[in-house]
C-alpha cells in the first residue's frame, strides 16, 4: 500500500533515508518519534506536498511524483488530517466535512443525496452529530480534531495520513478516536499511519511501531513501553 525503496526525504538537505519498507493495507501503523525527528516531514512527503529527494516512493501502486501533479487523483488516494484545524469562517461542521466527497462530485459540483448521507452517518459515528449545524471557528480544538477526521473518513482514500491527530484529546477521546481508525481499516483496504508520543495507547491496541530516529525508521517488535522509549533515545544519540 505504501513503498520505500532507498527513498530520501528532507527539504534542501536528507533528514530521513529508508532502504525498504512497505506498509501494509488493513493496517494502522503509529509513528514514533522525538519533537524533531522528522515525522511531520516524513507524512507531508508521503502526502505529495514535499517531493523526496531520492529513490522511489510509491502509494496504492501511484508514484508520490504523480499524486503531486495530478490533485484529484491525489485527493481521491490520499487523506491528510493536520495536527491542528483552526476552522473556516462561517463554514457548518455538516458543510466542512462534506468537502471530503469534492474529489467524487460530478461536473455541475453538487453533493448528491448518498454523499449527503455518508456526511451524516459518519458523524454519527464519531459521536458528532450534535455539532452538524455549528459553525466550526466556535468548536474547541478537541472537536476541532475530531471534525477533520470525519471529513478524511468521508474522503474515504485508500490512504489516511494523520499527524498526531489526538493532541488536543482526553484520554475518552483518544481512545475513541483509535478505535474509529481500527474500525475504519477493518472495514476496506485501507492503510492508516498517524504519528503519536502515546505509546501506552499504542501498545495497549497492539498496533506496529516505527520508529523514527537518527535519520532511520525502525519496525518495532515485542517491546514494551521500557523498550519503545529505550529505543526512541539511542537512535536519537546517534
Amino acid at each position: 500500500m505504501i513503498s520505500f525503496q532507498h527513498t530520501v526525504i528532507g527539504y534542501q538537505r536528507p533528514l530521513i533515508s529508508i532502504e525498504n519498507l512497505t506498509l501494509e493495507a488493513g493496517k494502522v501503523y503509529a509513528l514514533l518519534g522525538l519533537n524533531g525527528s522528522g515525522k511531520s516531514t516524513l507524512l507531508k512527503t508521503l502526502a505529495a506536498q514535499t517531493p523526496p529527494l531520492g529513490g522511489a516512493l510509491t502509494l496504492n501502486h501511484y508514484p508520490v511524483a504523480q499524486l503531486a501533479k495530478d490533485g484529484n487523483l491525489r485527493a481521491q488516494q490520499i487523506a491528510f488530517v493536520s495536527s491542528r484545524f483552526d476552522g473556516i469562517e462561517h463554514l457548518s461542521v455538516f458543510e466542512y466535512v462534506a468537502l471530503g466527497r469534492i474529489p467524487y462530485l460530478t461536473v455541475f459540483g453538487k453533493v448528491s443525496a448518498e454523499d449527503q448521507q455518508m456526511v451524516s452517518e459518519t458523524l454519527k459515528e464519531l459521536g458528532l452529530t450534535h455539532l452538524t449545524h455549528k459553525r466550526t471557528k466556535e468548536l474547541s480544538d478537541g472537536e476541532k480534531q475530531l471534525v477533520s477526521l470525519a471529513r478524511a473518513f468521508v474522503q474515504d482514500t485508500p490512504v489516511l495520513l494523520l499527524d498526531e491527530p489526538s493532541s488536543f484529546l482526553d484520554f475518552l477521546n483518544r481512545e475513541n478516536l483509535l478505535l474509529a481508525l481500527l474500525k475504519w481499516v477493518s472495514e476496506g483496504q485501507r492503510c492508516v499511519l498517524l504519528s503519536s508520543h502515546d505509546i501506552d495507547l499504542c501498545l495497549e491496541h497492539n498496533l506496529p511501531l516505527l520508529a523514527l530516529a537518527g535519520g532511520q525508521i525502525q519496525e518495532l517488535l515485542a517491546l514494551d513501553k521500557k523498550g519503545v522509549v529505550s529505543v526512541l533515545l539511542k537512535g536519537a544519540a546517534h
